[in-house]
């Protein structure tokens, strides 16, 4: 059995993922590898973890323990985009569009249920994992 998660039917990229809310929904979100191949790779290893919510203006942000550093860095980004900030090891979910100061990891889209992105207050725990429980 592979140590990744299964890809998406027809996609060796894309990644299925749901992220739970405490208590005011879920949304499901795609990681795709080709954006940011060591980045995404490193995320999925450490689905399924939950982490309190970040919230900053455009964006909500989880904290994480993982160390990768800057790989196909943008500075722009548009709402439903998910990208990673190296130096700060925070998983960005992004409100609206934004321009960053820092470079930041593309890795993925929001494909359904922003809305509860933008229910969030600060300090709510999100539960990210693989869609369908595939092992990781």
């Amino acid at each position: 059995m592979s140590s990744q998660p299964a890809a998406a039917a027809g996609s060796v990229s894309k990644v299925e993922c749901l992220a739970v809310v405490g208590g005011r929904g879920e949304a499901k979100v795609s990681f795709y590898r080709h954006l940011a191949p060591l980045t995404v790779n490193s995320i999925l290893r450490t689905l399924p973890f939950a982490s309190r919510i970040n919230l900053q203006p455009a964006m909500v942000s989880l904290i994480t323990q993982l160390r990768v550093g800057v790989e196909k860095p943008r500075v722009q980004f548009a709402r439903g985009d998910i990208a990673f900030l190296p130096s700060g090891g925070l998983i960005c979910f992004f409100l609206g569009d934004a321009r960053s100061d820092r470079p930041l990891n593309p890795v993925g889209k929001v494909d359904s249920g922003m809305e509860t992105f933008d229910a969030v207050k600060p300090g709510d725990v999100v539960s990210l994992s693989v869609a369908g429980g595939a092992p990781v």
